[in-house]
């Protein structure tokens, strides 16, 4: 779905707030790829006039992976903060004390949606750290790339779920690797305008 389409079905009030996530929103290390936003519903009642619709599920590229994330707002009351639910991650459960965009939500703020989205991000990058602590040989792995610099602050890291048998799980590391992409020939690139990491990204 297009962010024009998305948004002609938004409620008014609350159309700035997707409008930013769905044409500015990137978060985390795949600067490729934007937030989108599907299955549009409206918890308005049926004879609502307009565009009523005020959930809708967020999609946020992470470590490979793609979260899918349902915000509720509620349309008749467009400055109160919207609520949460993270899908198949019942299991994380935000600190409320380290969200301050949402403690402060600012109704005249259309970033307001797309700060809150990061700080939750960054959360639950914590979360799948400390999913680590349940395999020593991916907690090993985790603490030397941890020593590593470049890599420190430039991590995200997805463990999936337990084999039922063996009580094992793999994990995904995404990393962002120390590349000079300045001095790439213009001739390699298909448009002279275009973002080498994109092109990078697209090319591998």
């Amino acid at each position: 779905m297009s962010p024009e389409v998305t948004l002609n079905r938004i409620s008014p009030a609350l159309a700035p707030f997707i409008s930013s996530v769905v044409r500015n929103g990137k978060v985390g290390l795949d600067s490729t790829s934007c937030l989108r936003v599907t299955d549009l519903k409206s918890g308005c009642a049926s004879l609502t006039p307009g565009p009523s619709c005020d959930r809708f599920k967020l999609h946020i590229p992470y470590a490979g992976e793609t979260l899918k994330w349902d915000i509720i707002f509620n349309a008749n009351y467009p400055e109160l903060p919207p609520d949460f639910i993270f899908g198949e991650d019942a299991e994380f459960l935000p600190d409320p004390s380290a969200l301050r965009n949402l403690a402060e939500w600012n109704p005249s703020d259309p970033e307001s949606l797309l700060l809150v989205v990061k700080e939750l991000v960054q959360q639950y990058h914590q979360y799948q750290c400390s999913r680590l602590s349940e395999s020593s040989r991916l907690m090993f792995e985790y603490q030397t790339l941890q020593e590593e610099p470049q890599y420190a602050e430039n991590m995200e890291i997805y463990a999936g779920k337990k084999n039922n048998w063996t009580g094992e799980f793999s994990a995904r590391f995404l990393l962002k690797l120390p590349v000079d992409f300045s001095n790439i020939p213009i001739y390699l690139l298909k448009d002279a305008n275009e973002d080498p990491v994109k092109c990078f990204f697209r090319k591998q």
